[in-house]
């Protein structure tokens, strides 16, 4: 569900009445960036590692984000109070201005949204999800690009086939989610591509996490071959925190059995976001 307001280049309007020109390059040509997040607690959840990442799209992209960093966090705690949701999740979004031409960037729009966040079920996080696989790759993959034609594309279809989430690859390699970081766990060691992969905030969350629990980390290439040998995966996102994948395509893993290690990792994740100061 929306949240009531939201700000829009100086504004703060009612969902009803973000409008957005048809002549913008986000509508002619995907051309924009945006960045996500959301409160435990109703507190942003690493909120500045979330904006400087949000700046190094926009600079990527040659936008100009019009606020400063300290401004925008001011919006988003004056937004999270002004909706008063239970907790709220938190859509940056900067746009490539309107263009004459449709190829040359305009004035950017800057739009920030607030809704609820997704709740998954619990089945989700304790049973696990399907994942497929699909050869493709996200455009920019260092940023938040605005641009996720192929990724939605798949994702609208697999949905239909009861499968929560695809993961982009090439011939040999498993690089990402669309919407996620991957991880696999074999023999007691998480081990995440480092390579061509968005660098999501969870995913170092979860690293860090890793370290100080002395668990084994490798941040390697993930082959298509190694799938069948591992004893367990995982997603991780913004939204999602960290939720297991319990089947690759056809390929179930670990004989269903959620492993410990992952196990750990979500008692420990949960521990950390839901005692924020």
């Amino acid at each position: 569900m929306f949240g009531k307001f939201h700000y829009f280049d100086g504004k703060w309007l009612k969902f009803r009445d973000l409008k957005l020109s048809l002549l913008d390059l986000l509508v002619l040509r995907g051309y924009g960036c945006f960045d996500y997040l959301r409160t435990y607690n109703n507190q942003p959840f690493k909120l500045k590692e979330y904006l400087k990442r949000f700046f190094n799209s926009a600079k990527f992209l040659d936008l100009k984000v019009p606020l400063n960093s300290k401004q925008i966090e001011n919006l988003i705690f004056k937004g999270i109070k002004k909706n008063k949701l239970k907790e709220t999740a938190i859509r940056l979004i900067l746009t490539g201005g309107i263009s004459e031409d449709g190829l040359t960037i305009g004035k950017p729009s800057f739009i920030i949204q607030f809704s609820e966040p997704p709740i998954y079920p619990k089945s989700f996080y304790q049973k696990g999800v399907k994942v497929i696989t699909f050869n493709g790759t996200r455009i920019f993959s260092n940023i938040k690009s605005l641009s996720y034609l192929q990724g939605v594309n798949v994702l609208n279809k697999i949905k239909k086939q009861g499968i929560h989430e695809a993961l982009y690859t090439d011939d040999e390699k498993i690089y990402e989610g669309v919407t996620s970081n991957f991880f696999a766990v074999i023999k007691d060691k998480i081990i995440t591509p480092k390579e061509n992969i968005l660098f999501g905030i969870t995913r170092q969350v979860v690293l860090d996490l890793a370290r100080k629990l002395n668990i084994k980390i490798e941040e390697r290439d993930i082959y298509l071959k190694e799938i069948q040998n591992f004893d367990s995966a995982f997603i991780t996102s913004s939204n999602r925190g960290i939720m297991p994948v319990i089947q690759i395509n056809n390929i179930i893993l670990n004989k269903g059995i959620i492993s410990d290690l992952l196990k750990i990792l979500q008692f420990e994740f949960k521990n950390l976001v839901y005692n924020l100061n």
